[in-house]
C-alpha cells in the first residue's frame, strides 16, 4: 500500500469518510444565528459537571473497523462537536437509525450536586429527546423532562438547555436521557451531557484564546502562486524559503498514469516583505512519477524530509526518507527512514521532523489508534533507525481524526488539525503545547481562531521559527472556483498560539587555517549534561548552517568533518523570552603539527582550579580525539585575563592546565602525551579590560605537538 498523499484527494476521503451515515446535503453549519461561540469569559458558566462515567444504554453503534467510534463512551466530557454540526464518529449514536422502542443512556458525574440546568449535545439528529430522568443519591429516578410529540428540531443539530424551575431539593448523581429514534428519523448523536446549579446558559464553546485578533490573511505574490494549484506549503524555520507541492503544471514530471501530469516540489525564496523569487522546480530524484512533497525542513534548509520511502527501483511505498543538498546544490536520492514495526492501515499519512531531527510525528492508523488516523511519535536510535510509533495520548487524539502535524522550533508546540472537537468547520486546525518529555502530556488543543478556520476543510499550516506566520493552501481567498484550485497564503499568529520565543544560531563553517567555508555536520548539545539536543547540516558549497535553540538551556554547539578538529562555542538559552538570530561562525582546525584549539567550553569555578561539570562534554571529546588518534601527543595552555596579580595568575593557570591533564589521565589517556604549559597573564590576545575582552583573554587551547 502506498502512503500518497496531495491535498484534494486528502480532503474528499476524510469529507466524505462517514458517509455511511449522512449525506453532503446535511453537512450544515449555523454560525452567527443559534450556535456562535461565546468568547467572552464573563458570559462562560465554570460551575457545569460533563459527564465522566457511561453507567449503562440501550445500545451503541459499532463498526468492526472503527471499534471505538459512536460509542456510549464517546458521549463522556464536553461537547467536542457543537457549534458545528455534522454527524461525528465522537458523539453516541444508538445502533440503528431507527429503533422499535426508546433507546437510552445513562451517565454519571464524578460529584453529585444541586441541579438547576441540564444541557444535552445533541450534534446531530436533534430533537429525538423525548424524557430526562435525574437520580438522587439513593439512585432514586425523578422524570424532570417529557417531550409527548418527539419532532425533528428545526436545525439539524443543538445545544438542548433544560431549566427547572427551582434547583433540585436532592443531589443528582447521573443523569437518564431517552430517545425517540422512530419520530425522528435518521441517525442521532449525542455528543454530551452537562449538569449546573446555575441557570447561566450551558454552552457549546470552542476552546479558544479569547483575545485572538482575527487578522487579514495574506495571499502570497504570482511567482510563487500560478495558475495551477499549490498545495502543502513548507516553510523553513528561518522563514527564507518555502517549499510546496505544484498540480498538474506542464514542467512537473509526467505522471505513471498516462494522460496525467503529476506533483512535483517547487520552492520559492523571500527576498523581502511581500517579494517572492520566482518558484522553481526541484529535479530528480525528489521529484519521479508519483505524488511528490515536502514534509519538513531543517533549520539549515540543507534536509528535507519528504513523503514515502523512495526505494532503489525507483519505487515508493510507505513510510518517509531524507534527502541532502549536495556539493553542486542538487539534492541526493532520498534515504527512506528505518522506522521499527512501521505500519499504516490508512490510504494516507503525513509525517513530521523536528528542527534538531531527533523526533517523528505521524498521522497514522495502527491497533491502538483512538479513532481513525492519530498523532504518533518516534524517536532517533543510535543506530539512526526510529523507535516504535507510540501513540500521543488522548489529549491529542480523538475518535475522529488528526492529520498533518507540524512541530515547531521549540521543540514542544505542536500545530494538527482534527475534525474530532468542537471548531468551525469540517477540519479546523488546533496548537497543543508538550507538558513534559513523555511526549504523551499535552495541554489542551487551542483552536486558531475564524480566519485560519473556516465552515469547511483547514488543515496543513506550517509555521516559521519565529512563530510570526502561518503558511497555508486555501481556495476561498482566491478567485478559483473548485476546491482542487489553491493558492497558497499566510497570516500573522496573534502571541497566545505561537511557539516559545528560540534563539534561530546561523554562520558559515570556515577551516581556520584557509579561512575558506567547508560543508560540515553540526552537533550541539545541553551543558552541563552533554545530552544530544540535535543536529544540522552545513551547504557543502557556502558551509552556512543554521540551528534553533529552544529556551531554557545552555548549550554548546560545533562543526565535525573528517580530519579536522573542531572548535566548540557556547551559548546560554536560559531565560531567553524573545525570538533572536544570532550570528556565530564555527572553525574547523586541521590536524596538523602546530596547531592550536582553543577548549571554548572548559569552565572553571571563578578563581580556583575546580572544573564545572559543563567542562566534561568539551573534554571528553578531546579524550575521544586522542583515542581515535593515538599517536598524537599535545601540549595544554592555560591563560588568565590581565586582571590581579600576574604570579598569582601564573599558579592559577599552571593549576587549572594540570587540572586538565589529571582528567585527561584519568580517562585512561597516557601522560606522556599531555604536556603543560600555564601562561598566566602574560599571552594576552587583547589588552583591553572590558567583560568581553575578559572573556576573551581567560581560554584553555591545546597545541598538537606530533602527529
Amino acid at each position: 500500500m502506498q502512503s500518497t498523499l496531495y491535498f484534494l484527494d486528502i480532503f474528499l476521503a476524510d469529507f466524505f469518510s462517514y458517509s455511511r451515515k449522512v449525506s453532503f446535503s446535511l453537512f450544515i453549519f449555523f454560525f452567527g444565528i443559534f450556535f456562535l461561540p461565546s468568547l467572552s469569559k464573563a458570559q462562560t458558566n465554570t460551575n457545569v459537571l460533563w459527564a465522566s462515567e457511561v453507567i449503562d444504554f440501550s445500545s451503541e453503534y459499532f463498526d468492526e473497523n472503527n471499534p471505538t467510534q459512536n460509542t456510549a463512551k464517546q458521549i463522556l466530557g464536553k461537547p467536542n462537536v457543537l457549534p458545528a454540526i455534522w454527524q461525528s464518529p465522537c458523539a453516541w449514536s444508538p445502533a440503528r437509525p431507527e429503533a422499535r422502542q426508546d433507546e437510552w443512556i445513562k451517565v454519571g458525574f464524578e460529584k453529585a450536586i444541586f441541579v438547576k440546568q441540564i444541557a444535552i449535545a445533541e450534534s446531530f439528529g436533534a430533537g429525538a429527546i423525548s424524557a430526562i430522568i435525574l437520580y438522587d443519591l439513593q439512585d432514586k429516578g425523578h422524570l424532570v423532562y417529557k417531550n409527548q410529540r418527539t419532532q425533528p428540531a428545526p436545525i439539524q443539530g443543538q445545544l438542548l438547555n433544560i431549566y427547572l424551575k427551582q434547583k433540585t431539593t436532592y443531589k443528582v448523581k447521573s443523569v437518564k436521557i431517552k430517545l425517540n429514534t422512530i419520530d425522528v428519523g435518521g441517525w442521532n448523536n449525542i455528543d454530551a451531557i452537562g449538569i449546573s446549579e446555575s441557570d447561566i446558559p450551558i454552552k457549546a464553546e470552542i476552546n479558544i484564546t479569547k483575545d485572538i485578533p482575527f487578522n487579514e490573511t495574506e495571499r502570497l505574490p504570482r511567482t510563487v502562486n500560478s495558475p495551477y494549484s499549490e498545495i502543502l506549503p513548507i516553510i523553513s524555520p528561518d522563514g527564507k524559503t518555502l517549499f510546496f507541492d505544484r498540480k498538474d503544471h506542464p514542467q512537473n514530471t509526467p505522471s505513471i498514469s498516462a494522460g496525467k501530469e503529476n506533483d512535483d516540489v517547487w520552492f520559492s525564496r523571500h527576498i523581502s516583505d511581500t517579494v517572492w523569487s520566482e518558484a522553481q522546480r526541484l529535479s530528480e530524484p525528489v521529484n519521479n512519477n508519483q505524488h511528490n512533497y515536502v514534509c519538513s525542513v531543517t533549520p539549515d534548509g540543507n534536509v528535507i524530509l519528504l513523503a514515502n520511502a523512495y526505494l532503489p527501483s525507483g519505487k515508493m511505498e510507505q513510510g518517509a526518507s531524507i534527502s541532502y543538498k549536495t556539493i553542486d546544490g542538487s539534492w541526493s536520492y532520498p534515504e527512506p527512514l528505518k522506522i521499527k514495526d512501521f505500519y499504516n492501515t490508512d490510504k494516507y499519512a503525513e509525517i513530521c521532523l523536528s528542527p534538531n531531527r531527533k523526533v517523528l510525528i505521524m498521522a497514522i492508523r495502527r491497533e491502538d489508534t483512538f479513532g481513525s488516523r492519530d498523532l504518533y511519535v518516534s524517536f532517533l536510535q543510535k543506530d539512526n533507525s526510529w523507535s516504535v510509533p507510540k501513540n500521543m495520548g488522548s489529549m491529542l487524539n480523538s475518535a475522529a481524526s488528526e492529520i498533518t502535524p507540524t512541530l515547531s522550533s521549540d521543540n514542544k508546540t505542536l500545530y494538527f488539525a482534527s475534525d474530532g472537537r468542537s471548531g468551525y468547520g469540517s477540519f479546523d486546525m488546533y496548537v497543543s503545547r508538550r507538558l513534559d518529555d513523555t511526549w504523551t502530556n499535552w495541554s489542551e488543543p487551542l483552536n486558531l481562531g475564524n480566519v485560519l478556520n473556516s465552515a469547511g476543510w483547514d488543515a496543513g499550516y506550517s509555521i516559521d521559527a519565529s512563530g510570526e506566520y502561518a503558511y497555508f493552501a486555501s481556495s476561498k481567498h482566491s478567485n478559483k472556483t473548485t476546491a482542487s484550485e489553491l493558492d497558497i497564503y499566510r497570516a500573522k499568529l496573534h502571541v497566545e498560539v505561537r511557539p516559545d520565543p528560540i534563539l534561530l544560531i546561523s554562520g558559515t563553517v570556515y577551516n581556520s587555517k584557509t579561512k575558506e567555508p567547508i560543508g560540515a555536520e553540526i552537533f550541539y548539545e545541553m551543558l552541563p549534561s552533554g545530552e544530544n539536543a540535535g543536529t544540522a547540516q552545513a551547504d557543502p558549497q557556502t558551509g552556512n548552517y543554521k540551528i534553533a535553540l529552544p529556551p531554557n538551556s545552555n548549550y554548546g554547539f560545533l562543526a565535525k568533518s573528517r580530519g579536522f578538529v573542531s572548535v566548540s562555542e557556547n551559548i546560554d538559552a536560559t531565560g531567553n523570552e524573545v525570538y533572536k538570530e544570532i550570528k556565530r561562525d564555527l572553525y574547523l582546525t586541521p590536524i596538523e603539527v602546530g596547531q592550536k584549539i582553543r577548549l571554548n567550553n572548559v569552565f572553571f569555578r571563578q578563581g580556583t582550579n575546580k572544573l564545572l561539570t559543563e567542562s566534561y562534554p568539551e573534554l571528553d571529546r578531546l579524550v575521544l580525539f586522542m583515542l581515535e588518534n593515538p599517536t598524537i601527543t599535545i601540549e595544554v595552555e592555560g591563560h588568565t585575563d590581565l586582571e590581579g596579580i600576574p604570579t598569582m595568575n601564573m599558579k592559577l593557570s599552571a593549576l587549572r592546565v594540570k587540572a586538565i591533564q589529571d582528567y585527561l589521565v584519568n580517562k585512561k589517556i597516557d601522560k606522556k602525551r599531555i604536556e603543560t604549559r600555564p601562561y598566566g597573564s602574560t599571552n594576552p590576545i587583547t589588552r583591553k579590560r572590558d567583560e568581553e575582552s575578559k572573556k576573551l583573554n581567560r581560554r584553555v587551547e591545546f597545541k598538537i605537538l606530533s602527529y
